[in-house]
């Protein structure tokens, strides 16, 4: 699992060109009696999230699938794939999907929860998503998971690891 502030749904672009669409939640989880809304999108479609105010959204979750073999979307995306995408436990990406993300946004580039099946996925994305000016990670140390991180003009300080983001931005800005 990574937790980061700064990277948002448009940051991975590049990375969901290998998926073959994700499925959406808008909004919060929703309940047992009113469940929340699921969208199954396309790969053409995703460039046009880039356009919408995800950030107004409020929070948002997303799995990347891979099709079922036939073209289509897996048709498992049932009860089971809802109740995972509203669970914010430490579940990794979606098996019936065949997923490589699954994300819980809050404030689309304020808060990130991401689960990832393989490490070489997240490696990549955060390549394209953190510009060098920022600072670089060391990606072997950042795997480990020991410590957070704080890049800011091109300076890389150690933060300690919290999903308290406010927090952190709070005492750095």
């Amino acid at each position: 699992m990574l937790v980061a502030s700064g990277i948002e749904f448009k940051d991975f672009i590049l990375a969901l060109g290998k998926a073959d669409g994700i499925v959406l939640r808008k909004g919060s989880a929703g309940t047992a009696s009113k469940p929340a809304v699921y969208q199954v999108l396309a790969r053409q479609q995703l460039a046009a999230l880039t356009h919408e105010d995800m950030y107004a959204w409020g929070s948002h979750a997303w799995a990347d699938w891979q099709e079922d073999g036939q073209g289509k979307p897996p048709a498992s995306l049932d009860a089971d794939v809802a109740a995972l995408l509203d669970h914010r436990g430490a579940l990794g990406p979606l098996p019936a999907l065949r997923s490589r993300f699954l994300a819980f946004s809050h404030d689309d580039g304020w808060y990130l929860k991401l689960l990832y099946a393989a490490w070489d996925d997240v490696a990549a994305l955060l390549a394209d998503a953190i510009p060098p000016s920022l600072g670089t990670l060391d990606m072997d140390a950042l795997q480990q998971g020991g410590d957070g991180y704080w890049l800011q003009n091109g300076a890389l300080q150690v933060e300690r690891k919290t999903h308290d983001i406010d927090s952190v931005l709070n005492r750095r800005l």
